[in-house]
C-alpha cells in the first residue's frame, strides 16, 4: 500500500511553506500542491528547491486571489475569485473561461520549472460540476492525475478526514488502517504549517496547521508505516 500525503495550499504564504518543507525534510510528507500566482510563490519555489523529495503540483485557485485571465464568470466586483460560499452557490460558468483560466494556472507552473505531479483545487473547487468536465478536459491533455477523478485507478482513494480540531497521530493511523487492504493507493489530504500573519489574515483554518505538522512529523508515525509495510510516496509513483 501506498500512503500520499499531500500537503495543500503551498505558495500560500512563508508559514505554510516552511511547515511543508519541515513536514517533507523531518516527516512523511512527499507531495504538495503549488497555489501559483499567490504572494508566496516564489517563497515556495526556493522551499521546494533544498526538498528534492517532494513532489509539487498545482493547487488551482477559484476562491481565492485574482484569476490570470480576463474571466469575467468567476469573479466578483473587487475583480478577485468569488469567495468560497458564492462560489459554490453560482451555478453559472461560461466554459471556455474556466478552461482558459486553468491552462493558465497550469502553464504559470509549468514556466516554473517544476515537473507538474498532479492537479487539485483549493476548496476542491475542481469537483463543482459546472467545472469538473471542464477541468477533467483540459487536465487530461497534460496527462497528469487529477485529485479524486482517477478512473482508471479503481485502487485509489482520496481521504479528507484528517482535518479539524481535534487531530491526533491515533486518529491519522486509524484513517490509514480503515484504508489497509482496500486501495493500493490512499491520498491523505494535510495542511501542515507554521502559523504566521498572512495565514491568519487568509485562512479559516489556521491554527491546527501547527498540529498536523507536530503530527507528521512524529516518529511513531513513520514507524507505525514501516510496521504495516506501507510506502509513504507521491504521484508520480501512479502516473500513467
Amino acid at each position: 500500500m501506498h500512503v500520499i500525503f499531500n500537503a495543500d495550499d503551498f505558495g500560500l504564504t512563508p508559514g505554510i511553506n516552511l511547515g511543508i518543507g519541515q513536514a517533507c525534510q523531518y516527516g512523511v510528507v512527499r507531495s504538495t500542491t503549488m497555489m501559483v500566482g499567490m504572494a508566496a510563490e516564489q517563497h515556495a519555489l526556493q522551499v521546494a528547491s533544498n526538498q528534492p523529495s517532494l513532489a509539487v503540483g498545482l493547487h488551482l485557485r477559484f476562491t481565492t486571489g485574482a484569476p490570470l485571465t480576463p474571466a469575467t464568470s468567476v469573479v466578483g466586483n473587487d475583480g478577485c475569485f468569488l469567495a468560497k460560499e458564492t462560489f459554490w452557490q453560482t451555478q453559472i460558468f461560461k466554459k471556455q473561461e474556466i478552461a482558459d483560466e486553468v491552462i493558465a494556472q497550469v502553464e504559470r507552473f509549468l514556466a516554473t520549472g517544476l515537473p507538474l505531479s498532479h492537479v487539485d483545487s483549493h476548496h476542491h473547487a475542481h469537483m463543482h460540476p459546472k467545472l469538473l468536465p471542464v477541468i477533467e478536459e483540459v487536465v487530461a491533455g497534460y496527462q497528469v492525475p487529477l485529485r479524486g477523478c482517477l478512473k482508471n485507478k479503481k485502487d485509489y482513494v482520496f481521504s479528507q478526514n484528517f482535518y479539524g480540531e481535534s487531530l491526533s497521530v491515533d486518529k491519522l493511523l486509524a484513517i490509514i488502517r480503515h484504508y489497509r487492504g482496500q486501495c493500493e493507493v490512499l491520498e491523505v489530504m494535510c495542511h501542515p504549517a507554521y502559523i504566521d500573519q498572512p495565514l491568519l489574515e487568509s485562512s479559516g483554518y489556521a491554527l491546527p496547521r501547527a498540529m498536523e505538522l507536530e503530527i507528521l512529523t512524529d516518529a511513531r508515525l513513520r514507524e507505525s508505516l514501516e510496521q504495516w509495510g506501507v510506502t509513504v510516496g507521491n504521484f508520480l509513483s501512479i502516473k500513467g
